[in-house]
């Protein structure tokens, strides 16, 4: 049932994505949605690693982990199309494919990072506690990216 609700959480994280188009630059979309994506995770270990002795427990892990989902998408959303979007004509499908080839390297590896850590410390918090300080990181650093490309005529070539 969980897994279910997860994977259709996903389709709100996409219709989230088309909003904040609408709304917001690129750049603090991300930093927002890097932000949400880490407060969820600490939610979610936050409900999780007590025995779900109360039903507050139980709420707060399961809007971690629905947030989680949710804001995950449309992070993944955002980011590529930031990622097509920053690159000129020229090299914009290298560009993005690298972007997208990453993130793929990325998936592949965090299971068997979260394998590794929780074997190694004893707990499966710990992942997500590595994983929550390397999104805020993320989110410090998308901060200062030089490029807006919302709203902007995109480049032919690099002298643009």
């Amino acid at each position: 049932v969980a897994l279910l609700m997860g994977v259709l959480m996903e389709v709100p994280g996409v219709i989230l994505s088309l909003g904040f188009d609408r709304v917001l630059d690129r750049r603090p979309t991300i930093v927002l949605l890097l932000t949400a994506l880490s407060t969820c995770m600490l939610a979610f270990v936050s409900g999780g690693s007590h025995n779900l002795g109360s039903r507050f427990e139980y709420l707060v892990m399961m809007f971690g982990y629905v947030g989680y989902k949710c804001f995950g998408i449309t992070l993944v959303v955002v980011a590529h199309q930031y990622a097509f979007e920053v690159y000129p004509v020229s090299c914009r499908v290298a560009g993005g494919g690298l972007s997208m080839a990453v993130g793929r390297i990325g998936s592949v590896t965090s299971p068997l990072a979260y394998e590794w850590i929780t074997e190694s410390c004893g707990t499966w918090t710990a992942f997500f506690y590595i994983l929550a300080c390397f999104v805020i990181l993320n989110a410090i650093l998308v901060a200062f990216l030089p490029f807006e490309t919302r709203g902007k005529a995109l480049k032919e070539s690099m002298d643009d």
